[in-house]
């Protein structure tokens, strides 16, 4: 009863959430993404064709040594793998959690679903946030293979969400679920015709269970550290491994690679005040981050301002200095007076007259604080 009263439970759990899936799951395009890497990029239509087809006149030296060897559960352990890209096999006791067979991405769990209720359960680290796809395929007519994956003790949270399923392929069958959260999950297998009692599987009905993780989160946005306009590198923080690109507008100024830590320093060309630079990062997997932006900060003073000629019968002082910035005329500690310089760097401050012989300094403020070195002009006799 206890073997039976598992298989019950997990047989109402995978049914349970790919019934909800069927009318929650509403993203397509990261479906169909997830989907292509397992039906394309690893092909598990070979495996089917290469290593499970029963109807083939010449058998695959794996089919062979699946042959060769008494495929009872005790047993099935024994088998050991020799080559890297051979299967994964099922080892017996693995009917619960804490006894689950360890699974890899990328390769095949190899099984038999007997005697009768058998739950096989592959334990699956996944690394990062993203798509799981999980592809199952069998040899067999008298194997209803029905798979899913689910947290410890059938937890249900947002941790880890059903997506869907695509059966197109009529030899393999493929689901897909969200992982909201990097861990240990578990692959967990059944023949669903044992819900019926029907006990019609032999030591030569094979199954395979394949996943593949798919990372299609993007990086966080990256973190700019201070940026000015003597600087010659952009430094920051941002996915650890990933791709940083640095961008005035359109054009690229350039690119770099984070630490294992996440830092950053990607060398570029000197920019000018209040530039705009676009950073982004892109992980080993293609996915770009949303851009972070700064813009370049004045630390440069302005130039040394010329003064023009003062006599003791001016009113004003004039000369040339930044454009736009404030230029302030002092004497004897104190300020006479300022005023902003035009556009082109003409400047004209009132002042009241000064004995000659005074020295009358000049300097100049931009809009980002620095200031200029002091101009000095000694007032002569008019």
């Amino acid at each position: 009863m206890k073997r039976k009263g598992l298989y019950s439970l997990l047989c109402a759990s995978i049914i349970a959430s790919t019934c909800a899936a069927q009318t929650a799951y509403a993203a397509p395009i990261q479906f169909e993404k997830a989907t292509k890497v397992i039906k394309q990029e690893y092909n598990l239509n070979s495996l089917y064709d290469k290593n499970f087809n029963k109807y083939s006149i010449q058998r695959s030296p794996l089919e062979q040594r699946l042959k060769d060897i008494p495929l009872h559960p005790e047993s099935f352990g024994n088998l050991k793998t020799t080559n890297d890209e051979d299967p994964l096999y099922e080892m017996e006791y693995n009917d619960d959690f804490d006894a689950a067979n360890t699974a890899k991405f990328e390769k095949a769990m190899v099984g038999q679903l007997l005697p009768l209720y058998d739950v096989d359960m592959f334990k699956l680290t996944v690394p990062d946030k993203g798509v799981v796809l999980i592809g199952g395929t069998t040899n067999s007519t008298a194997i209803q293979l029905l798979f899913g994956l689910f947290q410890k003790d059938y937890a249900e949270n947002n941790n880890l969400v059903y997506l869907g399923y695509d059966d197109s392929d009529p030899e393999v069958f493929v689901e897909a679920f969200r992982v909201n959260k990097p861990g240990t999950y578990y692959i967990n297998a059944i023949d669903y015709d044992n819900q019926d009692d029907i006990d019609n599987n032999t030591e030569d009905d094979l199954y395979a269970v394949i996943p593949v993780f798919v990372d299609d989160v993007a990086p966080s946005k990256p973190v700019i550290n201070k940026v000015d306009n003597n600087d010659k590198a952009v430094t920051g923080k941002a996915e650890a491994n990933s791709t940083i690109s640095i961008k005035n507008g359109s054009k690229t100024l350039g690119t770099g690679k984070t630490t294992s830590k996440g830092t950053f320093s990607v060398k570029i060309s000197v920019q000018k005040a209040n530039t705009k630079l676009t950073v982004t990062a892109k992980d080993k997997s293609g996915n770009i981050s949303s851009p972070a932006t700064v813009i370049v900060a004045d630390v440069i003073p302005p130039t040394k301002p010329t003064i023009n000629k003062i006599d003791d019968n001016d009113k004003v002082v004039k000369g040339k200095a930044e454009a736009n910035s404030t230029v302030t005329v002092r004497a004897n500690s104190k300020t006479l007076g300022s005023k902003k310089a035009d556009s082109k760097g003409n400047y004209s401050v009132i002042i009241k007259p000064q004995k000659a012989g005074t020295n009358v300094y000049v300097y100049a403020t931009d809009k980002a604080g620095n200031k200029s070195s002091n101009a000095v002009k000694k007032v002569v006799k008019h």
